[in-house]
């Protein structure tokens, strides 16, 4: 059996597929994901997905957050569009507006934030209000996908390079100055 031939992972394009923030990375910018998200590292924008979102520990986010389901146990600040459940751990740290079809707190969460439990559709409906929510989905994965059909179309072939081009650019040029600064062939 080929590895990753899993005939319910072909039916269903995003099954087990998971968009990492790992510890210790960085990153300002919005995610949008067809796939579940788990933070662990610092963000300064928004997420959207319709999956799930995981939060851990020692993560912190700055930026609203649309998700069907959350659970958080770092920081948040910014505004939660949760159309399924929203679960907040003991260390959690959360300010901003929840709107939520259900919500469970764990005792010791830090929350500052004004809660509604709403239906699935209105959490939706409230939702269009967050700025990522500006461009739909099907908008901005054809944008993706036209940028990147464009990208590759731009890409020229590299001819592997021969011994005697190897040794031939790796000799300093003839018009070498007194810098010792080489002038290396315009293919670089």
């Amino acid at each position: 059996m080929k590895f990753g031939s899993n005939k319910q992972q072909n039916d269903e394009p995003n099954v087990g597929k998971v968009t990492v923030l790992s510890l210790g990375f960085e990153l300002t910018g919005d995610i949008i994901s067809k796939s579940d998200i788990r933070a662990d590292g610092i963000l300064v924008g928004s997420i959207r997905t319709d999956k799930r979102v995981v939060v851990g520990e020692k993560a912190s986010i700055t930026g609203d957050i649309i998700a069907e389901e959350i659970s958080i146990s770092g920081e948040v600040v910014g505004d939660l569009y949760i159309k399924g459940e929203t679960t907040i751990y003991a260390n959690a740290r959360v300010s901003g507006n929840i709107k939520t079809s259900s919500i469970f707190i764990h005792k010791g969460a830090q929350i500052n934030s004004g809660i509604q439990v709403l239906k699935s559709m209105e959490v939706e409906e409230a939702s269009k209000s967050s700025k990522i929510n500006s461009v739909s989905r099907e908008e901005l994965y054809s944008m993706l996908e036209d940028r990147s059909a464009t990208r590759k179309s731009r890409e020229v072939p590299v001819k592997p390079i021969s011994q005697t081009q190897k040794r031939t650019q790796n000799q300093p040029s003839e018009s070498e100055d007194d810098n010792n600064t080489i002038d290396y062939p315009r293919s670089w």
